[in-house]
Formats: structure tokens, sequence, C-alpha cells
């Protein structure tokens, strides 16, 4: 019938009848009165599942609540009951087997009514089916109170068991008989379970318990975990849950594993994590030892049940849980790296956590505290597995050793170890190897001993969020100390600060007339091709441009350092482009000079550059002076364009001479006052090579060699191409002034030789070419004013270009240069793009919206 519908109660009583009958036999009257009477009481069983949704009724779940109710009485029920079970799957279906399971369920659940009515069921037939149904109906009723005086099982083979009836007094003695093997059955069964908890608590499996080999879990064992009722099964459950986090612990433990850590500071994490099982196994002996006395002992009041096992268990599984989270985060780590991630938990918010973390991070740690006591004490690193923050690299250079030969390995930098104490840590064996292997001093290392105490006493003060403990105080004094006995060594007997001096004043050209005297005197050498010049004959003619510029007491020291240096020279450069100046030292000062050669060089070649054009535009100009006497015959013919030449020299004097300032002065020597004044206050060798390098790095910002500024470079390279096409043009044009001075003297010359003669004056044929001379040479002369023009304005629109970048430009310092350039606005008037970005309104205005936006 539908779920609307009314159940048909006289078929099912009919229905009710008709199985009295069958099981009761004669007494099926009195049986029947009863089940109508228990079925009243609870008419949902009939009406729920007289339905067709009982066919669908979960049959897993009355089996196991009837497996529970039995459970609760004596263990044989479970299994005679199972027995039965298993014989009534083979004959029936599930649409016959969940309604008549369930009708059993009810009928034996009814205790109470069942004994107060005092229903007998006596099985008569057992043919068939009915059979079946007979001997499940007489175990339930057995085991749940029903019958009282006689009990009559139904056994597998068909046969049966009769009991007499006895008397009151039999059926209380028979009564607490059946409660003591309950009784019994019911601790043995808990003791099993408990057997089976041990078993999973080492990872092995037991009777209800199966284990996962890949995942480490446990589960119910399919057959003999459905006859545990839902609470030991759940409390079974949750005890396997310490055998889960065993195993996953285990595996880092286990060199088979992938799991398994490896380095020195995994073997460290491996044996905490070992000594952690260790006291989890003697646990686990007690727990068995307890069970077995238990066992050999029988009842007793203390018994050793389920509840109590969790108890024991309860700190073990929490520790063992977090020893596997713990674990699980350090999969694949090493060194420093397994150092940070045991440090994130000694933080934890459970001091249970920390405490553990602790222990783990202090035996992980152990060779951290080997690896820094030989490198703070000895300068040496023992690292096989490349586990130590500091790393050590082969092959590298004398003047190298230094800046590559130690540095951090930034991966395995523990967390507790701030970047700022790593460094001087660093700092602290590169210095002990510095002065050993560089400086010859074997000077022990100050506070050596207390150092190496600490370090083996007090390791957990590395771990410490504050830096202010005793290790911290020890590590920042011995580098203090190590840097500033490093810093007395180069800066004193080495003279570090004396050399840096020499190299300002000769690479970079800072020394008073140096540069002048030096081009004047190599001019004729470095025209030649590079090819033909020899190294050896120029050093003759640098060192006497020393000893021109140099005091007496820097002389000798200046010529053993400084060196002339051949670049590389390809077809058809001269000695223009291969000649270099160096420096050259020895010792100490080669970890510091060595690896900036290729800067200086770069720099000096740059600065020579900008010193040859100044040279050369002096050189037009006093040629320019000198004509003006020289050639009084032909000022008129030459007048305009010598005013050209004039103005044009007079322009590119004062923009080599405004960046010769600029460079010389707000470039290099500002630079250097600030690496002075940064050098008296350095504490270690580091704080000199990095002050040093930002002095280079500003110098080159300065001088247009960095990428930033690779533009102002090209831009000037185009200014100094118009001054060597002026020079060559200057050249040219007072070879064509000569050639008409000349001609002019010889036809005055013939003049007087004419007088001598006696035939005073000259014949047509003369007078005739001397006017071709004339007019040659004042075509030529339109040819070089129109050559001069074309150079000028070249020139002009290089520079104009050139400003423009300079007055586009964020820093402040070419701004300013811009301004000094075109001091007198012809630039801004000839070209508009520098109207706007020239005018302090506009830069007011600029600053101001810059301002704004952030």
């Amino acid at each position: 019938m539908s779920r609307n519908q009314q159940p048909n109660f006289p078929v099912i009583y009919e229905l009710l009848k008709q199985l009295c009958q069958n099981l009761a036999g004669n007494r099926s009257h009195d049986v029947l009165k009863e089940v109508t009477r228990l079925i009243a009481n609870k008419p949902n069983s009939i009406a729920c599942h007289s339905t067709t949704t009982s066919v669908a009724a979960n049959e897993s779940t009355i089996v196991a609540r009837i497996n529970r109710l039995l459970a609760a009485r004596s263990q044989a029920s479970v299994n005679v009951f199972n027995g039965f079970y298993d014989e009534l799957v083979s004959m029936t279906d599930s649409k016959q087997r969940t309604p008549i399971l369930e009708f059993l369920f009810h009928l034996a659940d009814s205790d109470k009514s069942a004994s107060a009515s005092g229903l007998q069921v006596d099985l008569r037939n057992d043919v068939g089916f009915a059979g079946t149904l007979d001997s499940a109906l007489s175990k339930l009723s057995v085991d749940s109170g029903i019958s009282g005086s006689q009990r009559l099982v139904k056994s597998r083979s068909g046969g049966t068991v009769s009991g007499s009836t006895g008397s009151l007094c039999d059926t209380k003695a028979l009564v607490a008989e059946d409660a003591h093997l309950q009784s019994a059955d019911q601790n043995e069964l808990e003791d099993l379970l408990i057997q089976d908890v041990i078993y999973a608590c080492t990872g092995i499996e037991g009777k209800y318990l199966r284990k996962n080999f890949v995942t480490g879990e446990f589960k119910l064992d399919h057959i003999h975990g459905r006859n545990l009722n839902a609470c030991d099964a759940g409390m079974l459950l949750r005890l396997a849950e310490v055998g889960y986090f065993y195993n996953k612990v285990c595996r880092f433990t286990n060199p088979k594993s992938d799991s398994y850590l490896m380095g020195n500071f995994g073997q460290g994490y491996i044996t905490a994590l070992q000594k952690e099982l260790t006291n989890y196994y003697g646990l686990i002996a007690n727990l068995q030892e307890n069970l077995d006395r238990q066992r050999q002992a029988g009842d007793s009041a203390e018994r050793m049940t389920l509840i109590r096992t969790m108890v024991w268990l309860v700190e073990p599984m929490e520790r063992l849980q977090w020893l596997a989270v713990i674990s699980e985060a350090c999969r694949e780590a090493k060194g420093g790296a397994l150092a940070s991630a045991i440090h994130k938990f000694v933080w934890h918010g459970d001091p249970m956590v920390r405490t553990i973390s602790r222990e783990l991070l202090l035996s992980a740690c152990i060779p951290l505290q080997q690896m820094l006591t030989q490198w703070l004490t000895d300068g040496k690193i023992v690292d096989p597995h490349c586990e130590f923050f500091i790393e050590e690299l082969t092959d590298v250079g004398y003047n190298r050793l230094w800046h590559d030969e130690f540095r951090l390995r930034p991966s395995m930098v523990p967390s507790f170890i701030p970047n700022t104490l790593a460094k001087q840590i660093l700092v602290i064996g590169k210095s002990i190897n510095f002065l050993r292997e560089i400086c010859k001093d074997r000077t022990p290392v100050p506070e050596r001993t207390d150092l190496k105490k600490c370090l083996d006493e007090h390791m957990d003060y590395l771990y410490s969020p504050h830096n202010n403990t005793e290790l911290h105080v020890l590590i920042d004094n011995v580098y203090l100390k190590t840097s500033k006995r490093v810093l007395d060594i180069v800066l004193g007997p080495h003279q570090l600060f004396t050399h840096l001096k020499a190299v300002r004043d000769y690479l970079l050209l800072g020394q008073g007339n140096f540069a002048d005297v030096l081009m004047e005197n190599l001019k004729e050498e470095l025209d030649r091709p590079a090819k033909d010049i020899y190294q050896q004959e120029l050093f003759s003619i640098v060192a006497a441009a020393v000893r021109k510029s140099a005091d007496e007491q820097e002389e000798p020291a200046v010529l053993n350092n400084l060196d002339v240096h051949f670049l590389s020279p390809c077809e058809g450069d001269n000695g223009w482009d291969v000649f270099c100046l160096t420096y050259k030292v020895q010792g100490p000062l080669v970890t510091i000079f060595q690896p900036v050669q290729c800067t200086y060089r770069a720099l000096f070649k740059q600065l020579w550059n900008m010193k040859r054009f100044e040279f050369i535009m002096y050189g037009i100009w006093r040629n320019h002076m000198l004509s003006t006497r020289c050639y009084k015959p032909i000022a008129n013919d030459i007048s305009v364009i010598k005013q050209h030449l004039q103005m044009y020299c007079s322009k590119m004097i004062n923009i080599i001479s405004q960046m010769q300032y600029y460079i010389l002065y707000e470039v290099i020597e500002c630079s250097w006052q600030q690496f002075s004044a940064r050098v008296k206050q350095v504490k270690a060798l580091d704080d000199v090579l990095e002050a040093h390098d930002k002095f280079l790095e500003r110098i080159r910002t300065g001088i247009f060699l960095d990428q930033s500024t690779h533009l102002f470079s090209s831009c000037l390279e185009q200014i100094f191409t118009s001054v060597r096409k002026l020079d060559e043009w200057q050249m040219n044009f007072y070879k064509l002034c000569n050639r008409e001075m000349d001609a002019r003297k010889a036809f005055e010359d013939y003049i007087k030789s004419s007088e001598a003669k006696g035939t005073y004056g000259v014949n047509a044929e003369r007078a005739l070419e001397r006017d071709e001379e004339l007019q040659d040479f004042e075509t030529k002369l339109m040819q070089c004013q129109k050559a001069l023009i074309a150079i000028g304005v070249e020139y002009e629109n290089s520079v104009g270009h050139f400003l423009y970048q300079l007055a586009t430009s964020p820093m402040e310092s070419l701004t300013q240069l811009c301004m000094r350039l075109d001091y007198n606005e012809y630039y801004k008037h000839r070209d508009e793009r520098l109207s706007v970005p020239l005018t302090f309104q506009h830069m007011r205005k600029s600053m101001a919206n810059n301002f704004g936006r952030k």
C-alpha cells in the first residue's frame, strides 16, 4: 500500500496468526494474544514497515542494532545470531529479509513487556524456511529474557535441545548464571579490543583493526568489526588514530622511506624523534603489562577498560600528532631550512607544542653549533652536506678571496638568525681567513674561549628573539674586534687611504696639471698607429709627468704602483684609442683594488677623452690667436671666416670648460669628500668596500657611463665629433692660408728680382697666373666658410640635443648643469623645446605636481 494509505489490519492479523501457529503450535492462541498486544503498544512498527518503503530500509543498520542488543547480553548470543543470519541471507532476498529482521528486533527489544506477560515460545515445527525463523526467534527470545523455564534452541543440524521446566529458584540461578556468562564475555571482548589497540599503537594489525599500508590508517575489519556496537567501534577507531600518527612519525626515521631526512641536521632531528618514540614504547609496554596482568588475575574491581586506555593514550596521541605535523613541515628540507621549519612551531600557543619543537630544534641544530664554533673561532667550514648558511667556493683567484671565497647561502639561513647577525658571522670568519692567508697574521681570535663555551652551553640563546643575550653580545664583540684588526692592518701598515688618494690623483686626473703635462708630452706618440707604440717608451713620459706634478715624498710610491696599460687594439686604432693608466698594488690591497681595475680603466678612458677634447680646443684657440699676427697680409680676405671661427671656438670652449668643472669638482671631488668622511667612520673592511663601490658608482653616473645616463654619453660624443671636425678644418684652412701667403711672397720676390734686372714689373703671363691663383684662393675660402658654418650648425644641434636631455633629466645636478651651460639662454631662444623645461617656474610646477601625486 502507499505511504498515505492506512494499514490493512485484518490482513496483518491473519498473517500474524499463521506465523504464531507455525512457531508456537498448540500455544499459538496465547502467543498471538501477546504479540498483538505488543504491536498495539508500538503501532509504528507495523505502520511504517508495512509500506513499500520498508523494502528499501537499511538492512545493515538493523543487523548492527540487533548485534548491539545481543552483545549487551553475551558474545555467544551474537555469534549464534550471525550464524542464523548467514543462513537467512542464503535463502531470502533483501525485500523479504528486511521486514522480518525489523519485526524480530522490535519483538526482542520489548524486554519488560515480554517478561511481564511471561510470554514463552515453544518451537514445534522445523521445516524449510520456518525452521530458520524458528531458530532466530528462539535465540532472540532466550537472550532477551522472554523464555524463563523452558528454553529450546535449534541447532544448525536441525535438532533441538530441550530444557526442563524448573522451579523459581532454578530460574533465578539460570538468570544469575547467564548474567555471569554475559559479563565474562563482555570482559573478554574488551580485553581483545584493548589488545587490538596496543597492536595498532605499534603499527600492527589485529583482529578487529586492519591497516592500510599505503596511508598508515586503520579501519574496522569487515567481518569481525560489524559485531561491535557503535560505542565500542567508535572508540576503537579513535584509539587507532594513535597508530596512524605513529606510522607517520616512523616514516621519517626509516632510511628506506622517501620521507627520511638527510644530512647532519636531519640526523639530529631523527635522533630527537627516536628519543620521543623510545618514551612512547615504554608507555605501550606498561599498557601491555597491565593488560597481561589483568588477564591472569581475571575479574577485578579496577579493570582496564577502553575508557581508561583512552585516558592513557590522550597525551601520547597529541604528542605523536604534533610530531607528525612538525615532521611533515620538514619534509625535503635540510640544514638551515630544516631549522627554520622547526622554529616556526617554537612560538606556538600550546605549551606542549613549544616544548616538543624546542627539543627537536635543539637536537637538529647540534651540527649548527659545531659549524658555528669552527667558523667563529678558526674560520673553517666543515659542511659535507652543504647545510651551513655560509658556503666556501673553490678555484677563487687571489684577488677575489675576500669577495668570492665565502658568501651567504640565503636558503640555508635559519629564521632565528637575523640578516644582520648572519652578515656579522660571515665577516668574522672571513676576517680570520683574511688575516691568516693574506695578512699573515695568526693572532688568536679575541674572546675565543668565552665564545666557544657560550656556544657549547647556551646554544639556545641563538633562538631568542632578543639580541642582547650573552651569545649575541659575544658575537658582536668578536665582530668588532676582528674587523678592527683587519682595518688596522689595511689602513696602517699597508696605507690604504694613501693609495686611494693616489688613484684619485692620477687615474681620475685630480692631481693639478698632471693630465695637461702628460697629454702635451704624449701627443706625438699617441698620434701614431697603436701597433707602432711601445709601452716602455710611454712609461718614461708618464714618469716625467709624475715628477713634474707630484711632491718629492709621494713620487717614489706613486711610480712604484702607477703603470701604463694598453687596451686590445683594433685595426686602424691609434695611440689615443688604446692608451690607459693602471694602478698596481700588492698584499691585502689587491682585495680592494684588483676587482675594480676595469672600472677605473673605464673611468680613466672617459676622463682622458674629455681632457683630450679640452686640449684640442685650447690648441685650436691658440692657433687662432697666433694666426691673427701671422696672416695680416690676408686679414681682409679671411676676416669673416676668422670671426666665425672665433665664435665657434668660444662656444666650444665654454661647453668643454663647464663640463670639465662639473666632472672634476662637482662629481669627483664631492664624491671623494663623501667617501673620505665615510672611511673615517667604518667598522669593517666590508664598509670600506661598500663605500668605495658607491664612490665609483657616483662617478660613473656623473660622467655618463652607467645605463641611466648612456644617452648623455652619445650626445657628448656628437659634440666631440664636431670638435674633431673643427680641428681638421682649421688645419686645412691654415694650409690654404699658408699657400696663399707663400704665393704672395713669391710674387713680391719676383717683382723685386725684376727691379734688380731693370725690367720693373711683371709680364702679362705672370699677372694672369697670379690672378688665377687669387680667384682659386677666394673660391676655396668660400668653400671653407661653408664647411665651417656646417660644422657650427652640426655642433649647435648636438649641444641643443644634449641640453634638452639634461633639462628633462630627473637628477637635479644635471638640470643645474644645463642652466650653467646655457647661461645666456642662447640655445633656449633657438630651440622652443628648451623654453619650457629650462624655466624655474616650470621646475617649481613640476615639483608641485609630483608632490601632489604622492
